[in-house]
């Protein structure tokens, strides 16, 4: 059987040029490293969770985007990171791609948008981003206590060890 091309194929690649294209060389593993692994963590939990396979597909390219923003330009102030990363991925990845509805679109600017505000529960798809994001610093480092001992971590890595 041979690999099918698929709307995340279209989303990685452009998201890689845009990876490739930071200058400084620990930025751009670390945008690798945690954009990509947020990626996997949401699809993951999307599945987990019961979400069919097209929304986890939707999970992963917001989880390859949601600090997309803070790697590119690392000047830019991180208040409000959430909703400038929103408006980037929007303005430079998700406009681009044509293989994903409107309001697929829609759907993943919104957990770019909603995944900071870990306080707030929000809408399933929401959640799932938040909890990618979280897990994603814990499993980095599972030595360094700062993310590994909160509350929302330690519930999803029982829901994905169980």
């Amino acid at each position: 059987m041979q690999r099918q091309f698929t709307r995340l194929d279209a989303a990685r690649k452009l998201i890689d040029g845009i990876i490739k294209s930071i200058a400084n060389e620990e930025d751009k593993r670390n945008a690798y490293v945690h954009l990509y692994g947020v990626g996997l963590m949401a699809s993951t939990l999307a599945l987990k969770r019961g979400c069919d396979r097209k929304t986890a597909e939707m999970a992963c390219v917001a989880g390859m985007l949601h600090d997309l923003l803070t790697f590119v330009d690392t000047s830019e102030d991180t208040d409000d990171h959430a909703h400038k990363c929103a408006e980037y991925a929007r303005t430079n990845v998700l406009c681009k791609l044509d293989c994903f509805a409107d309001d697929e679109k829609q759907i993943i600017y919104n957990g770019i948008y909603n995944h900071s505000d870990k306080r707030v529960t929000g809408d399933p798809f929401d959640e799932i981003i938040k909890d990618a994001d979280a897990v994603q610093h814990a499993l980095r480092n599972p030595m360094e206590d700062l993310f590994f001992d909160a509350a929302r971590i330690k519930r999803v890595i029982d829901e994905v060890t169980k």
